[in-house]
């Protein structure tokens, strides 16, 4: 029963959780129990709140790093993509803010593309981000980046590509918040 008075102001009306019901005020405003699935002011408030006070994840945690190899060829397409994070590794939501970039292994211009998915039916998380490095710099060290909202549960892989001809590598870690 939707509680209203007069010309349509309501008096308690709350809705269900995480409702996509965009009927009167409250639903928009929302209900205390929206969690990250909902459209309500107070859940996109709450995704910002946990996604402000979550704690960092880096993957790989308290290992190496993960080198990239990229197909010969200068800019070749890239080769099939190498795991990042498992599926089962992130139990919550999650996004990228941080790049650890090590151990590139030649001069040149450099583009790693992130994905998501099962092997062999990863999709593009964005259009790959870029390093470089000369006989004065080297690009190495850790870059901001950033990410959409990733589901719980999701593969992470990377692919590398590059302006040289030979089959180089970079290596990488990643950082980010979970909601």
């Amino acid at each position: 029963m939707d509680n209203l008075i007069g010309s349509g102001v309501f008096i308690k009306r709350v809705p269900t959780a995480d409702s996509a019901d965009n009927a009167f005020p409250s639903d928009v405003i929302g209900n205390k129990n929206d969690g990250h699935t909902g459209d309500s002011i107070y859940s996109k408030t709450y995704i910002l709140n946990r996604h402000v006070h979550s704690g960092i994840f880096t993957r790989p945690n308290l290992a190496n790093g993960i080198t990239l190899t990229k197909a010969a060829g200068a800019w070749a397409a890239y080769p099939t993509p190498t795991q990042i994070i498992a599926a089962s590794d992130i139990a919550d939501d999650f996004d990228f803010h941080w790049m650890s970039i090590s151990g590139i292994s030649a001069n040149g211009e450099y583009q790693i593309q992130l994905y998501t998915g099962a092997p062999g039916a990863e999709v593009a998380l964005g259009e790959g981000f870029t390093a470089s490095r000369s006989a004065v710099q080297s690009q190495e060290g850790t870059r901001p980046i950033q990410s959409i909202i990733i589901p719980a549960g999701t593969r992470i892989s990377a692919a590398l590509s590059s302006s040289n001809v030979a089959a180089d590598t970079i290596t990488i870690k990643l950082e980010g918040h979970t909601y």
